[in-house]
């Protein structure tokens, strides 16, 4: 079974001191899936603003957010936010429900460290966020710029069920994914690059495609990776 959201009291130890109070122990490594270990050796090598995809703000994100939200009390899912800052710029905009899912607890100790008592705020589940056993309540906002273009075939209709699961009547959700200029791997994984043809075959059954652009964003190293991001409202 997946680690189940950071506790309380787990945060307020990692806020005291900066060490995990959440070793990974020899039976819940088995249960994990070889990604979220590959995640966590990421994420305990490099700080969270020196991994690829690292930005200051994720300005396209958060405006899209904040357009498309109807309240600041709208429950928000940044599925594998990780270190990610976003939630550090929804804290600001007074965002009072909003929950992470990462692979990494690595990342998201980052997280709950950075944000020091904001983090009591947040949700932090560290899960898979195509494990059916996950529980999620359901979510206005669906924003993720990280999980899905690591997915293929089968992990894309899984992917399509949970959406079908946990977003509410005519939520939103937010993607950003590699663009087919973008590089075929990240951090030693391939990545499934897409168009907004290939989007479009994929959620259009389901989704109204509110509006779309191509971004170029500049890795740490000065690298430069093409971003595709789109908005999609879910049909009735």
């Amino acid at each position: 079974m997946p680690k189940p959201k950071t506790s309380s009291e787990e945060i307020g130890a990692l806020i005291g001191d900066g060490t995990s109070v959440t070793p990974i122990d020899k039976a819940h490594a088995m249960e994990r899936s070889s990604n979220s270990s590959h995640w966590d050796v990421i994420y305990g090598k490099y700080r969270h603003d020196q991994v690829g995809w690292y930005a200051p703000v994720l300005q396209t994100s958060l405006n899209w957010i904040l357009k498309y939200s109807d309240s600041e009390k709208c429950a928000v899912l940044d599925v594998g936010g990780g270190s990610s800052t976003l939630v550090d710029d929804l804290l600001r905009h007074f965002y009072s429900n909003v929950t992470i899912v990462d692979l990494s607890q690595r990342a998201l100790d980052e997280t709950v460290y950075r944000l020091g008592a904001k983090a009591f705020e947040v949700n932090f589940n560290c899960a898979d966020i195509l494990d059916p056993n996950l529980f999620l309540m359901p979510v206005k906002i669906w924003h993720d710029r990280a999980a899905f273009h690591f997915m293929f075939e089968k992990e894309i209709d899984m992917y399509l069920q949970r959406l079908a699961k946990s977003l509410l009547p005519n939520a939103v959700f937010i993607l950003g994914v590699f663009t087919k200029n973008a590089p075929p791997t990240c951090s030693g994984l391939r990545v499934n690059r897409h168009s907004m043809a290939s989007l479009e075959r994929i959620f259009s059954h389901s989704f109204l495609l509110l509006e779309s652009k191509v971004e170029t964003h500049i890795t740490p190293n000065g690298v430069q990776q093409e971003y595709l991001y789109s908005a999609w409202r879910r049909l009735p």
